[in-house]
């Protein structure tokens, strides 16, 4: 009599076992990747808008703005000029002191009113601020995290002074702008 052999024929409890230890691979790679990853988030390298600025401050038909001096801390990780039909634009973004803090700056001087219901869809009036004299719209997002804006339009172009940040910490920044 031979003896008979299931090696060529798995039985249902075999195939489970199997699936069974695969998984248990799959899921301790997937634990020992997770630890041995940053958990930190990787934040945007730092640019060099100087160029852009020299460039917009040169061909510009109103005053560009920037900080001067930019406090230690803060980091310039956007910035975008353009010359268009619609407008001379520029926006210049930090990220300011410790976390996510965002502050960012645009100007713009072209058909002001749509530029400010595109960039400013979401935000709601909230008073005023007064900075070495100049008033300043404050506006406010209507959302579960609001960005706040100061908002300003003279001499025929439009400021918008954008962040995560309180209207105290936005006025501080407009006082650096020159």
């Amino acid at each position: 009599m031979a003896a008979t052999s299931t090696r060529g024929n798995p039985s249902l409890g075999d195939i489970l076992r199997s699936v069974g230890v695969l998984a248990g691979v799959i899921a301790a790679i997937a634990i020992v990747f997770n630890l041995l990853s940053d958990s930190d988030p990787r934040l945007p390298d730092p640019v060099d808008y100087q160029p852009a600025l020299a460039v917009a401050r040169a061909e510009y038909g109103y005053p560009v703005l920037a900080p001067e001096p930019v406090p230690d801390g803060w980091r310039a990780t956007s910035v975008d000029f353009a010359q268009e039909e619609s407008g001379d634009r520029w926006k210049l973004g930090f990220l300011i002191g410790e976390g996510d803090a965002f502050v960012g700056l645009e100007q713009t001087d072209g058909e002001i009113q749509s530029y400010r219901d595109d960039r400013l869809a979401d935000f709601a009036a909230d008073g005023e601020s007064t900075i070495d004299g100049v008033t300043w719209e404050r506006l406010l997002e209507d959302d579960d995290q609001p960005d706040r804006a100061l908002v300003r339009v003279d001499g025929g172009a439009m400021t918008i002074v954008r962040g995560t940040v309180s209207y105290e910490k936005l006025e501080d920044f407009v006082r650096l702008l020159r």
